[in-house]
């Protein structure tokens, strides 16, 4: 995505509003000198502010970018993944699905199109786009988004209660991983790690859901990466008690608590909290 700053100006301006009022109780001044010069893109939440302020789409302002397509759909990825939906939801509806030139694209934007329907129950819509893109853009070379749809289509199946058909699809994810070259960046590494071992939790599978956490506690350790080690460990915690592992638990679930707390992720930290109440 680009935005265009030159416009948000114009539009700032016939609304007779300086920088500093725009800006009053959403953001700084700083932030609003930034997004007109240098056509700086603020956090989702900040931009949706200004634009209702402003009483305009954030479509008026924004244009897709094919060459910052890929860092536009990561970071809808992680908003996901940190479980910001509304960030995320408002991130790709700025997305021209008629404009998106390859079908790469096309296969990321209905896997998180998907993604967000499962967030918000609309279970049949994302299985629908799930399939679209196992089917449709099947053709596109062997990447981890083949696993992560297919992961997001178990979650849509476990949501509406069919446990048997979410677990087959989980594994059908993992001999994807296992067998094939997937290609993928590390973001999406992390990220489907941590669904898997997620989903194996509320499928009552803890020792599958202990043995991809750890896989994905490594990669972090191997990357230097704190993102969702939180939650990783939250997931291991849990496994380890469902396991009766209750000392080796309990250490995964209070190192939980203290990555959420430096994370600042408050319903991890409640979670972690509630878990560690029930060791």
């Amino acid at each position: 995505m680009k935005l265009r700053g030159d416009i948000f100006k114009q539009i700032r301006r016939k609304r007779g509003l300086s920088q500093t009022a725009l800006s009053e109780g959403i953001c700084t001044q700083a932030t609003i000198s930034l997004m007109e010069k240098q056509n700086r893109i603020p956090k989702m939440n900040i931009l949706t502010a200004l634009c209702s302020r402003l009483d305009i789409s954030a479509n008026e302002i924004i244009e897709n970018d094919d060459v910052s397509m890929t860092a536009t759909f990561d970071q809808i990825g992680r908003l996901l993944a940190e479980r910001q939906f509304e960030d995320a939801q408002t991130a790709l509806q700025m997305i021209k699905v008629k404009n998106l030139q390859n079908e790469f694209d096309k296969q990321r934007y209905y896997y998180l199109l998907g993604m967000l329907q499962v967030q918000n129950h609309q279970f049949d819509e994302a299985i629908f786009n799930f399939e679209l893109v196992l089917t449709q853009f099947s053709t596109v070379s062997a990447n981890i988004y083949l696993a992560m749809t297919t992961i997001g289509m178990a979650m849509a199946y476990e949501k509406i209660g069919s446990q048997s058909r979410a677990l087959r699809l989980v594994e059908r994810a993992m001999r994807l991983i296992d067998e094939k070259k997937l290609t993928g960046g590390q973001l999406q590494w992390i990220v489907v790690y941590e669904y898997i071992s997620g989903l194996y939790l509320a499928l009552d599978q803890p020792q599958l859901s202990l043995n991809v956490a750890q896989r994905g506690i490594e990669i972090c350790r191997q990357m230097r990466s704190m993102f969702l080690l939180d939650r990783y460990y939250l997931h291991a915690g849990k496994a380890q008690l469902a396991l009766a592992n209750q000392a080796v638990g309990k250490q995964d679930l209070e190192i939980a608590h203290s990555l959420a707390l430096v994370g600042q992720h408050p319903e991890l930290v409640k979670e972690s909290m509630k878990a560690l109440a029930m060791a």
